[in-house]
């Protein structure tokens, strides 16, 4: 443990000087930050042996932090401690689909602290690759993502319970799961269009076919439906960029919304609507098991768009079987 190097984010200064000192006094190279873009930023430049997070800060929350880290091949390998005030289920699963090694709850002792740092640098020590022999060259790593939707609830968590010998991460980045296959031979694939992509033969065929008339709008730019791991089902449209992270974002939102509801006793969240600079993107629930993403043109006058919506949700539904 002596001699690591360890990234605290968190937006309060009080917890960040707390574990600077603390960390100091184990011999413990500390750095902090005090938004997860800032951490992003300086795990780009110095990759650290270990990352603290809050779990709830400005802009970027602490489990996407810890997710946007499994996703880098260069950083995927770091383990991240992640600390909120609150402890519940619906937390501590959402840390373990994130990837993080450990939750500690605040206030928090070195009692509590410490063994968990300790277990963190072990499992990353074992997993780091011995130096024998050079690596082959390899092309520069990708760039870490650094914006993201912002969010700020704040769900109760339960400690995780300490990783099994040898120490292991609680969970790896979300998986990917088999595109979805439709019950009934699909039909013959949509032909694209300049306007139109279809991202994978391997996508329901019968699926796209349902969301092509949600296009025949010209505010609408693209169409895609994800399940409740965050896995992208189907894509039409314009052109996306990175369209499978952009899908996980959107999942951890929707998750992050069902705990804030859970937590204030409200019925399941049904619909998002995010409005950016000249872009409005809809997240509509098809049902527990997927949900339907409109990306529009422009910030208003979405009434007829979510008439579409509902006009075209049994469809969905049936093409799902759901």
């Amino acid at each position: 443990m002596q001699g690591a190097k360890v990234l605290v984010v968190d937006d309060s200064t009080s917890v960040r000087k707390v574990l600077e000192r603390l960390l100091s006094t184990r011999g413990l190279v500390v750095t902090t930050s005090e938004t997860a873009e800032q951490g992003l930023e300086a795990v780009r430049h110095n990759t650290p042996n270990l990352v603290i997070a809050d779990v709830v800060m400005p802009g970027m929350s602490g489990f996407e932090l810890c997710q946007m880290l499994k996703l880098n091949k260069t950083t995927q390998s770091v383990p991240v401690i992640l600390i909120s005030g609150i402890i519940n289920e619906g937390v501590v699963a959402q840390a373990q689909q994130a990837g993080a090694f450990d939750v500690v709850s605040k206030p928090f002792t070195p009692d509590d602290l410490f063994p968990k740092i300790e277990r963190a640098l072990s499992a990353a020590k074992q997993v780091t690759p011995a130096v024998s022999e050079p690596a082959p060259a390899s092309p520069p790593p990708a760039p870490i993502p650094t914006a993201v939707p912002a969010y700020t609830s704040t769900p109760p968590i339960t400690p995780i319970p300490p990783a099994s010998s040898p120490p292991s991460p609680v969970a790896a980045a979300p998986s990917r799961a088999e595109p979805f296959q439709p019950a009934q031979p699909a039909s013959a694939p949509i032909p694209p269009t300049s306007q139109t992509t279809v991202v994978s033969p391997n996508y329901n065929q019968s699926l796209l076919q349902e969301l092509r008339p949600f296009l025949d709008k010209p505010e609408i730019e693209s169409v895609l439906v994800i399940n409740n791991t965050g896995q992208l089902l189907a894509w039409v449209g314009q052109t996306i960029n990175e369209p499978d992270l952009l899908a996980t974002y959107l999942h951890t939102m929707l998750s992050i919304s069902s705990v804030m509801g859970e937590k204030y006793h409200l019925s399941s969240v049904q619909s998002l609507s995010l409005e950016y600079l000249g872009k409005t993107l809809m997240v509509n629930r098809i049902s527990d098991k997927s949900s339907l993403v409109l990306m529009l043109r422009g910030t208003g006058g979405t009434g007829v768009i979510r008439y579409l919506v509902l006009k075209q949700m049994p469809q969905l539904k049936a093409v799902l079987g759901e």
